[in-house]
């Protein structure tokens, strides 16, 4: 498996892999209302607009051969855009069949080491508090700081915060497991 910086050419299948995963984190709670086109012209100008906005992004895939597993995206927290602020995890999105890997852990990994070297120490995640997902971010720390309601109401989120040393010794700690079985 490679994990790699996405190219503005891997946009479209990251996005379909986004919106494939909406539905689940959605948890029938709300309707799937993304649009491809728009996500994928959204994304692909976030992936092009860093120096605009003084950020550092990371907009990572997992491949085998030419094959998308997963997706990630990480930037500085948006109020900020400084490592003493911390970093967000923009997205996480694995096609279900490849999930129970460590596909995902390797890919937080690999945006803790762009962020950590400079200077950031936590991460917030804001995740759906229904869907499936929420279980994996609790497993690893993460600690719900506070909840938001998105979609007109109909969603609740929850914000998590984990410190960066403690993620990435669990998420080691969880690999070399996956390594020795």
């Amino acid at each position: 498996m490679v994990i790699r910086q996405l190219k503005n050419e891997d946009v479209p299948k990251a996005m379909e892999l986004k919106i494939l995963c909406w539905t689940e984190e959605l948890a029938g709670l709300a309707e799937n209302d993304l649009n491809l086109e728009e996500e994928i012209k959204d994304w692909t100008e976030w992936l092009n607009t860093p120096d605009e906005y003084d950020d550092i992004r990371a907009f990572i895939g997992a491949f085998h051969a030419d094959q998308l597993l997963g997706v990630a995206a990480g930037s500085f927290i948006e109020s900020k855009d400084s490592p003493e602020a911390g970093i967000e995890l923009n997205g996480l999105w694995v096609y279900p069949e490849h999930r129970g890997k460590g596909i995902s852990l390797k890919m937080i990994l690999h945006i803790l080491d762009v962020f950590m070297p400079l200077g950031a120490s936590r991460m917030e995640v804001y995740n759906p508090h229904h869907a499936p997902s929420n279980s994996f971010y609790k497993k690893f720390g993460g600690k719900v700081i506070r909840r938001e309601y998105q979609m007109d109401g109909l969603l609740p989120v929850d914000i998590f915060e984990f410190h960066l040393p403690g993620l990435r010794a669990k998420i080691e700690e969880t690999l070399a497991r996956y390594e020795n079985s």
